[in-house]
């Protein structure tokens, strides 16, 4: 799981490429890009090649910055040359044998769009997602929800802590049940990011709920919510029957010697 992607420059996609490798040299079946890939078609072209590179499928999820129409075109150019990549703003469930995969792109208020032509959800949208995960029959793989923007928390521990308050969605939280969508990636507060939580919003690494925000992977030190800071960092969702892991992926860093 791979968020803020942000810059093409060849540094950051250099960075980027050895994120992606590590991820995939853990075991990464399949990657998911989650908001932030990139302000044009060129950009995300690049960037989403990087991941389309490795061979495996990529699912993408846009957020508040991409243009949809832009955004597809960059798609369809990857596609052109052999890349296995589904947009979730289109195909919006990817089944993957061991869990369903299902998106809602772009972020939760008009106001917050970075650019003409990004998307938001509305409340239609939500309800028609809670109602399509109510009709799954309770044999089906569990669900991993995936977004751009995380649901609103409680505390500083929370995925969307930012500058001393949440700023998530709260319409989100009715969905991340044991029931409906008992996993969940979300992006977008990168102040947050490398966090996971269970179902009651108390940090876990592991268990039968689990949701993340992966933080961003493009290779500017942002400074998190606990005062520390990560240049670059993305995660790993391990799902076993109707459990799940999660494992924080960073790049080794340089050791700074001392005299």
């Amino acid at each position: 799981m791979l968020a803020g992607l942000k810059d093409a420059d060849d540094v950051n996609v250099a960075h980027l490429r050895k994120l992606v490798a590590e991820a995939v040299g853990r075991g990464a079946e399949v990657l998911l890009a989650d908001g932030d890939v990139g302000d044009n078609p060129d950009e995300q072209e690049t960037l989403l090649g990087v991941l389309t590179e490795t061979g495996l499928p990529v699912l993408v999820v846009a957020g508040n910055r991409e243009v949809r129409a832009e955004l597809d075109a960059a798609e369809a150019e990857l596609r052109k040359r052999g890349a296995k990549l589904w947009d979730l703003s289109h195909t919006r469930i990817a089944d993957l044998g061991d869990a369903l995969v299902v998106g809602l792109p772009g972020t939760m208020d008009r106001r917050l769009l970075h650019a003409d032509g990004a998307c938001a959800y509305v409340q239609k949208d939500l309800d028609g997602l809670s109602a399509y995960l109510d009709r799954l029959p309770a044999k089906e793989p569990p669900v991993v929800l995936a977004m751009a923007v995380p649901p609103r928390g409680r505390d500083r521990h929370a995925l969307d802590f930012s500058d001393g308050q949440n700023v998530g969605d709260p319409r989100i939280a009715p969905l991340l049940t044991a029931r409906r969508a008992p996993f969940g990636i979300f992006g977008q507060v990168w102040e947050s990011g490398g966090r996971s939580v269970d179902g009651t919003g108390t940090p876990a690494v592991e268990g039968a709920q689990l949701y993340l925000n992966p933080g961003a992977a493009d290779r500017t030190s942002w400074p998190l919510a606990d005062g520390t800071r990560v240049a670059g960092q993305a995660a790993l969702l391990s799902i076993s029957g109707r459990r799940a892991a999660v494992e924080t992926v960073r790049l080794p860093q340089p050791v700074t010697e001392v005299r």
